[in-house]
């Protein structure tokens, strides 16, 4: 890692120390237009440790700035790889990693630089928060979620009995089946319940001697 000097590794242990943690992958690079700060991300079990390492009033005076980002607002982790040839049977690979919140992108083809920026890669893939609902937001704030949990299952073509509900949702009932289901009446006090025996049963007349 070349733009890390002691100074810079020394004050991120303390920062580390003081969080209780340890780094899981760390990668500096350039920033600013005159080339004499360096930008570190370092990350860790509880998140991405943002570090600005700058002159600070003069160039013989540096501070180093840091910003932590829990897992759960990092968003949009890109990386990519460019194999190419160079000679017969030799090789060269171009790595590119982005983050969308925070912002950052670095690439390079040295194989260290791209081991130290696929460790970085992979931490923040894990970590991250996935796609979905925010941590700390409901459904509702969500566009395209629907409020309130799942909807019924729409009818299909398997059951088509609910075509037959009306508009306030009750089925209406069939001439065929009302008759050929017998009527229960309630015993009424000082009632009772008779036995008929077959004799007798065929002797009631019924609807259809009526229309005959």
């Amino acid at each position: 890692m070349p733009f890390l000097n002691d100074e810079v590794k020394e004050w991120i242990a303390m920062e580390l120390a003081s969080l209780g943690v340890e780094d899981l992958a760390v990668y500096a690079l350039e920033a600013g237009t005159e080339g004499d700060e360096r930008r570190v991300m370092v990350a860790t079990e509880v998140g991405l440790l943002d570090h600005r390492y700058a002159p600070f009033g003069s160039s013989a005076r540096y501070r180093l700035a840091m910003l932590m980002y829990p897992w759960q607002v990092l968003r949009g982790v890109e990386l990519r790889a460019d194999t190419f040839r160079l000679w017969a049977r030799e090789h060269r690979t171009r790595w590119s990693f982005r983050l969308h919140h925070p912002h950052f992108e670095a690439a390079t083809e040295s194989p260290d630089l791209g081991q130290a920026l696929c460790d970085l890669a992979r931490v923040c893939a894990v970590m991250a928060e996935p796609f979905g609902v925010p941590a700390g937001r409901v459904s509702s704030d969500v566009p395209g979620a629907i409020p309130g949990g799942p909807r019924p299952i729409p009818p299909t073509a398997d059951s088509p009995e609910d075509d037959d509900e009306d508009s306030d949702g009750v089925r209406p009932q069939e001439p065929s089946e009302a008759e050929s289901k017998p009527t229960a009446v309630h015993v009424g006090e000082g009632e009772e319940v008779i036995e008929l025996s077959d004799e007798e049963r065929a002797a009631v007349p019924s609807r259809s001697d009526d229309q005959g």
